[in-house]
């Protein structure tokens, strides 16, 4: 059963229902991406509150086909009624807040009526360690104590009742954000900022490097813009992967002077505030798309955003033919020299 939620000023009406089925089959597949979750209702593949397409266009069709599928034969019994808190594209740091964390809003909202609703979440999407430990942080920092249903990898489970949402925003659309950004803005307001000895931070991207990942978006001649920025402004140089949740709103909160190239951590500026400067190194090929919505949630927030556009160039000779990924955006800073000059005058 389709089911609407009345949510003042939304853009989006044909957006705001979740499905509810009865005695649905779920199975962590242990796959990465879109498939990790499969739900068998009716002996039929449901795709209701995962695929995106789905959820854009409002498409009532809760299946993906009406061919017979047999039910698991060996799962576990869940008594409770589950609220399914996932989205293919939820590791990805910037997506989460807003294509998985924004679901919440149901959540919240449904809780009202059924406080014994449970949130239901997949192992791999719950963790203490790795690249997605970031989902668990958040959300224990945004609940408090919350009673987790946890799918466990190559699992089956039969379900008493299950609420699958679709996406409340899907960024990095143009609007409907609004509502989100409040959310995040509320959380970081429970963090204090922490003392630093310095005016400013570079939030380096070499741990990326260091420890792999799955785009290729590499400043190719980033050591040496490092280099610069620790001895002529003094800077101290971050990699957010050595950082729990707490300690990157910290930074984000603490330092005056943020510097960054455009990526995925650009979406900690919801972290600041009007004490902190928010200096972003335009990628020339994310940053037409993704500087637009720094640009609409620095007011919200109450920070400040500088973006410097035309310092480099993409870099085609530098993709990988291997690679999977095809998000590649390879790039480098064409005039240093002047860059600095910039950045001095900042600092100044």
């Amino acid at each position: 059963m389709i089911k609407y939620i009345d949510i003042k000023n939304h853009p989006y009406p044909n957006r705001r229902f979740y499905t509810t089925l009865n005695q649905p089959y779920l199975t962590n597949t242990g796959k990465d991406g879109e498939s990790l979750i499969k739900i068998i209702h009716d002996n039929k593949h449901v795709k209701a509150g995962i695929d995106k397409d789905t959820q854009k266009m409002g498409d009532p069709n809760t299946y993906y086909s009406d061919s017979f599928i047999e039910n698991p034969t060996n799962y576990n019994e869940i008594k409770e009624d589950i609220f399914l808190f996932f989205d293919d594209a939820g590791l990805n740091y910037a997506h989460f807040f807003f294509d998985m964390f924004g679901k919440c809003i149901y959540f919240d909202y449904l809780r009202k009526k059924n406080p014994n609703l449970k949130l239901g979440i997949a192992k791999e999407y719950w963790e203490d360690e790795g690249r997605s430990n970031f989902i668990k942080q958040w959300l224990n920092l945004y609940y408090g104590d919350l009673d987790v249903i946890i799918f466990e990898t190559h699992q089956s489970y039969l379900l008493n009742k299950i609420i699958l949402p679709n996406c409340f925003y899907w960024f990095p659309e143009g609007y409907g954000h609004n509502i989100i950004v409040e959310k995040i803005k509320e959380i970081a307001n429970k963090v204090k900022k922490i003392p630093v000895s310095t005016n400013g931070c570079y939030i380096s991207r070499q741990d990326t490097i260091k420890k792999g990942w799955y785009h290729k978006r590499d400043l190719v001649n980033e050591i040496e813009l490092i280099d610069r920025i620790k001895t002529e402004l003094e800077y101290d140089i971050i990699e957010l992967m050595d950082y729990d949740i707490i300690g990157k709103i910290q930074i984000f909160k603490s330092y005056k002077n943020i510097i960054q190239q455009n990526s995925a951590s650009n979406i900690n500026l919801l972290f600041s505030g009007e004490q902190n400067n928010h200096i972003i190194l335009t990628n020339p090929r994310m940053g037409p798309w993704l500087n637009s919505k720094l640009k609409q949630f620095a007011p919200q927030i109450g920070t400040n955003l500088l973006t410097i556009d035309n310092v480099g160039e993409y870099l085609t000779e530098e993709l990988d033919p291997n690679q999977e990924d095809k998000g590649n955006y390879p790039w480098k800073l064409t005039n240093i020299d002047g860059l600095m000059d910039i950045l001095q005058q900042i600092n100044n």
